[in-house]
């Protein structure tokens, strides 16, 4: 996906950071680290430049996206497993995750490695998807792709029971939704031709082609020609 990603992904809004950033205590003083940073979406638009910002990802096409977007190269660009941080023990006061969770094969390993990694008393933030927000999801009209991210999304009190039974403390989430506003259909078909969420790629060539014919038929039927947009995440936060 690294060579289309950025142009089928739309840039983090502004409120998605601030959020991040709220819920993570970030300022100019902070050490933070952000588990699976892909193209470096995230770290790139961040409005406050940390003291330390490190940026993990396993893949090596799309961190080199991400190095070549650093010309200030403020940031550490680290190719890493989120399951085996190479990072020493309390080295960080927040470490983030981007809808990334669902995409690491031993969860429970990769939250205990973040929970070394972090100082005391520092931030946790996973940003992810609930079950309900995918039932509600325009993707619910593609054939077999609810079924797959039901499947592959651990629940989010999965997720909480995991944090507290590794040691996390004030362990919360956040539901949000933010208003991505309107776009043409055409232009959003687009996107979803190119298979922009991880989701369609876990689909056959056969089965992907043939929901899509399917999927397009739903969705110019439903929203004609032009279709608002909702992202619905969850923050869950919680404190070493």
């Amino acid at each position: 996906m690294a060579k289309y990603y950025d142009k089928v992904r739309p840039t983090p809004a502004n409120t998605v950071l601030n959020k991040i950033i709220k819920y993570g205590g970030i300022n100019d003083s902070s050490y933070v680290l952000d588990v699976g940073c892909g193209t470096g979406r995230y770290p790139i638009n961040m409005p406050v430049n940390p003291y330390l910002f490190c940026a993990l990802e396993p893949s090596s096409d799309m961190l080199k996206q991400a190095v070549e977007k650093d010309k200030p190269k403020r940031r550490a660009w680290v190719r890493g497993d989120g399951q085996n941080l190479p990072f020493k023990s309390n080295t960080f006061t927040c470490t983030y995750m981007t809808l990334v969770l669902h995409h690491i094969e031993d969860k429970p390993k990769a939250l205990k490695e973040i929970h070394r990694t972090l100082r005391p008393n520092g931030n946790l933030v996973v940003m992810t998807i609930s079950h309900q927000h995918i039932r509600k999801g325009i993707l619910n009209l593609f054939p077999r792709a609810t079924f797959i991210d039901l499947k592959r999304v651990p629940p989010i009190p999965s997720i909480t029971k995991m944090m507290k039974t590794i040691g996390y403390r004030n362990v919360h989430y956040h539901p949000y939704e933010h208003d991505e506003g309107a776009i043409p259909t055409e232009q959003f078909l687009e996107r979803v031709k190119n298979k922009y969420i991880s989701t369609l790629t876990l689909l056959t060539e056969e089965q992907f082609q043939k929901g899509y014919k399917i999927f397009e038929q739903r969705i110019y039927r439903k929203f004609g020609k032009t279709l608002r947009r909702t992202a619905r995440f969850v923050y869950i936060t919680a404190n070493k």
